[in-house]
This record gives structure tokens, sequence and C-alpha cells, in this order.
């Protein structure tokens, strides 16, 4: 869970989730008057699209090959992200748009209608990306009454009906069954080319009575089956008597254990906003706290056919608002045991009052009332949560350096005035303390002012793992040997196997250093890691390496060029 505006954390997200999730959920804000943002001037709509723009562009960077984007929206800007996710994704990327009904009494709007509905675009980002089988609802479950020793089903008509039914669209499937009083079988018979028929090359038995695919009417139609099919396994067929007394052949219809065909329009009532959503909160955290949260189950249903439905992999939703993506992970691995990951970013303030405490609740208990826990169906779950440094806050640490003159000069007009402060200041005044290589001295000593609240309050920067992020560090081990050094391994997605020492160089100096080395199981001449970082001058052996870069390497030079 990451607490900072969406495109600041997605840059952060680069090196190390680089095509490494598998599916992305985004509820962006829907540029209604519901849902206003603050624009500068009055280029709502195009201010809208650059908004999603970069951040659609670095959230596919994250996806797998074979991953897809959902993005739900309204009717106000359904039009606009459909055109920009199709010149986003490959051609064909758009693989449909589904119509949720989240409102089922409507929100009045002035056009006279009542708006009952959302749009989920889902964009697919290769050919390999696949939509799967959603869940059968438990109304679909219930028309499966029948049940054998393989399982459910329900009885259908052999019988095609509907279009593409008679027997001139597939003359092959116009055949005789034989059917005795419970079993079935299909003739000896020869295509015939010239007739475009079956010549029929065994008579039935006494017992047996033959059975055409004609209807009712005396149509005839054609069976859903071509004869070999049938004939794989009579078992799977009944015989009965339809209407009119006629005998009939029916095939058990069982229910793919994987779901139905996902459909385009998703209208159950668990889909309702309002009862699964708004109300779901309350029962959480014991009042309405949050506007217009997503149903649960939506999310669930739409994570789960870009790919979450096998119990595993990753979703990442940078526009998480109250957390339900979070909680709806949660859910899915609850039921099956499954080893799903989410990564959520969201920057509002209310991150500590409602997205990460929802997590925190859904994973202590399963089902609440009135804020308070009913049962104790946790789940065993860690997560980490991250706060990046605001553009307000780096401007709040900004340190200006001016000589008696500049402060004078600056006393002049408001146009000159502005011109130097935006050309001129943050690019040579604050510069030193834009990137100040003294806070490295003692990594594990550096603070910033951070606001919240309206409260300036110095707070530690984690540079360990901020320079984890920045380079992809994948850890697989960390060590600390004291207050003064901390030594971390792992692997960068490039697959570079790295060593990183961090020490307090006020307590450790070069020598120390060398000491302390000589007493580990690191020794940076060996070949065991591809690439070392180290804070501070050193007397560390280089080694030139063959991409003609070097082994050891200053975190103070390569932490300024990946913030750059």
């Amino acid at each position: 869970m990451v607490n900072s505006e969406n495109f600041q954390a997605l840059n952060m997200l680069q090196e190390s989730y680089k095509e490494q999730v598998k599916c992305v959920y985004i509820d962006p804000p829907y540029n209604t008057d519901a849902s206003a943002i603050n624009y500068k001037n009055d280029y709502r709509s195009s201010s809208w699209i650059s908004l999603i723009d970069s951040r659609i562009d670095l959230g596919k960077n994250l996806l797998m090959e074979d991953g897809i984007l959902c993005a739900t929206i309204d009717d106000f800007q359904q039009k606009e992200l459909s055109a920009l996710l199709e010149s986003k994704f490959s051609e064909g990327g758009l693989a449909g748009t589904v119509v949720i009904r989240n409102n089922p009494s409507g929100r009045p709007t002035q056009t006279g209608f009542a708006l009952a509905h959302e749009y989920g675009i889902f964009a697919r980002k290769s050919e390999e990306s696949t939509i799967l089988r959603l869940g059968r609802s438990e109304e679909q479950l219930e028309r499966f009454d029948e049940k054998d020793n393989e399982g459910v089903y329900e009885e259908r008509n052999l019988r095609r009906e509907g279009s593409d039914s008679e027997r001139a669209n597939r003359p092959k499937m116009y055949y005789p069954i034989y059917v005795a009083e419970k079993t079935v079988r299909v003739p000896e018979m020869s295509w015939n080319d010239q007739s475009n028929s079956w010549d029929i090359l065994e008579e039935s038995l006494s017992n047996e009575t033959v059975v055409w695919p004609i209807d009712d009417s005396g149509i005839e139609r054609r069976w859903r089956w071509g004869s070999d099919r049938v004939k794989e396994d009579y078992k799977q067929f009944i015989v009965k008597k339809a209407r009119g007394q006629k005998l009939g052949v029916y095939y058990k219809y069982r229910p793919n254990m994987d779901g139905a065909v996902t459909p385009t329009v998703w209208a159950d009532p668990k889909y309702s906003a309002t009862e699964h959503g708004t109300a779901l909160l309350k029962k959480i955290f014991g009042s309405s706290i949050f506007s217009y949260p997503k149903s649960i189950f939506a999310v669930e249903d739409s994570i789960s056919i870009m790919g979450l439905k096998r119990g595993k992999g990753t979703v990442l939703d940078y526009f998480a608002g109250s957390g339900t993506t979070g909680h709806a992970v949660i859910n899915l691995n609850r039921e099956d045991e499954g080893k799903r990951k989410y990564i959520l970013v969201e920057m509002g303030e209310y991150f500590d009052t409602v997205t990460k405490p929802r997590i925190q609740k859904v994973i202590y208990s399963k089902d609440w009332r009135d804020g308070n826990p009913i049962g104790r169906q946790g789940i065993s779950h860690c997560f980490k949560y991250l706060r990046l440094e605001s553009y307000e806050d780096t401007l709040n640490n900004l340190s200006l350096k001016r000589t008696a003159q500049q402060e004078l000069a600056l006393g002049g007009s408001a146009t000159f005035r502005e011109g130097y402060l935006l050309r001129y200041m943050l690019d040579v005044e604050s510069r030193a303390s834009l990137f100040d290589t003294e806070r490295f001295r003692n990594p594990f000593a550096c603070y910033i002012d951070v606001t919240r609240q309206n409260e300036r309050t110095p707070t530690r920067v984690d540079l360990v793992e901020t320079f984890n992020y920045l380079i992809g560090l994948v850890v697989d081990g960390q060590y600390t040997s004291g207050p003064h050094i901390r030594v971390v391994t792992g692997q960068t997605l490039k697959g570079e196997k790295t060593l990183i020492i961090w020490r307090n160089q006020d307590q450790m100096n070069n020598s120390t250093l060398n000491e302390w080395l000589q007493k580990s199981s690191y020794n940076p001449r060996d070949s065991e890691f591809d690439r070392i970082y180290i804070n501070g001058d050193n007397h560390l052996e280089n080694l030139r390496r063959d991409d003609e870069t070097w082994k050891v390497t200053l975190i103070e030079e390569e932490f300024s060029k990946r913030m750059g």
C-alpha cells in the first residue's frame, strides 16, 4: 500500500514491478459534478484525459505480457476513455465493455433518465491476454438440479432450436438415433455426397424407436452434436417423453467448473454499490465514512476474470479509494487459500482513516456489524505500507542561498520576481538541498519536515527501502550489524546479484569498514555479487565489468541518477 500521488508512486514502482503485475483495476474519478476535480483554468475534459493518459502509460509498463487492464467509468467520459485505451494497447486490444448495474434504483439526471449503470472497459496487453469465465450465480447453479456419479447436471434437448437449427444449415447433423427404453445408439451410416445426406446401413431392433430431430411443427431440425460425438459416451443421454407423448433425446449438461462465458451485462443485485459498497463500509466502520465505494462483488468478479481466479497473481489499483480492491483480494484468498497479492496507491488523507484501517479490519474478521467484528474468521496476512514525499513536502524542505544583492533585486517588479522564482530559485539556489549528499553520511538518521493535518513534523526517511525500489531489488536477505551498518542482499529484475552496504560514516570510517568486512562473510573481490553499492568514499577494491561499468558504485551517485 502506497500513500502517495499515483504518478509519483507508479514511477517508483517501475524498476521493482516491471512486467510483474497480472492485472490492473482502476476506478478513476468520473469527472462529474458529483466527484469534481480542481482543474487549472477550464480545460476540464482535456485535463482529465491528460491525467489518465500518463498513469495508463506507467501502469501498462508493469503489466505482464498476458496482462489485462480494467477501468470503470460512467457515460460522461466513457467514449474518451475507450478511445484512449484503444490507442494505448495493441490493435484489437479492447477485449470488451461490460455494463454493470451498480445503482438499481437509478440516479436522476437532467436528461430525464435515471442513471443505473457504469461501464467496465477491459483492455488486453497482447494476444496472450485472456478473459476467463465468470463464476455462476446461485440462481444459475440451481438449474443443475439432477445428479449422478459424475456430478450435477440439467437435462437439455439434444435437438437444436433457434437460429442455425434447420437441417439445411448442417446436413450432417441430421441423422436418426435408435432409442430403446433407457438407451440410445447411432446406427451404422455412410455419407452420400450426391444426396447430401446419410445412407442408413443398419435397421433398428424390434424394441427400438427411430428418433429424428423433427420438431412438433414437422420442421426438420438438426442435432446439437455430430454422430461421432454422440457415439463417444451414450451414458450422457436420457430418453423421455416430451410434449404430446413424443419420445425425445436429452443430454446431461454439466456446469463448467470454471463458470460461464463472461457476459457483457452484469445485472445481478450483488453489483449494487449502495448495498455492497456503502452499506458494507458502514458495517465495517459503524458509519458512512466514504462516498461512492464500489461493490465488493463487482471488483472480485472483475479481477477474477482478468486472471486472479486461478489463485495467484498481483493486481494493481492506483486509484485505490477506500481499498475495495485489496478487500476483494483478501476475500478471494480466504475462499480458496490462494496466493493473490495487491498493490494499492492512494493519495487522499483518508488513507489513514479508511483505506489502511479497512484492510486491517477485514484481515481480522470476515464479517462486521456496526464497526464490530462478528465471529473471528480472520486470515493469515501481511502487508507493507509506504509514504512517499509529496511535491509540497519537497518545496517545504528547500533551503535557499542568496546574496544581499539577490535579496535586493527581489524587491523589484512582481513579473521579475515570479520569473526569478520559477527559473532561478529552483534551478540554482535550491539545487543543493534537492539532493543533499550529507543526508547519506548517516543514512539511518535522515529526516525531512512532513506536513500532515496542517502541522509540519520532522519525519525519518527510509533511505534503505527507497534505494531498493529505485534499483528494483528483490531482497533475499537483510543483515544488520549493530546500529552503524546495514547490509542488504538480493537480485534485481535484470538478474544482477547485488550487495548494498549502508553505514554511518561518523561511526564507521574506511578503516573500520575494512575491519568489519574481513570479519564478515562478504568479500567484494569475489564473484558472488555482480554489483556492489556503498555510501561514502571508500577503499574497496573496484573491478571493471564486461559492460565497461564499475562493480563498486557509490550509492549517492546511483541515487542521484535514478531520482533525476
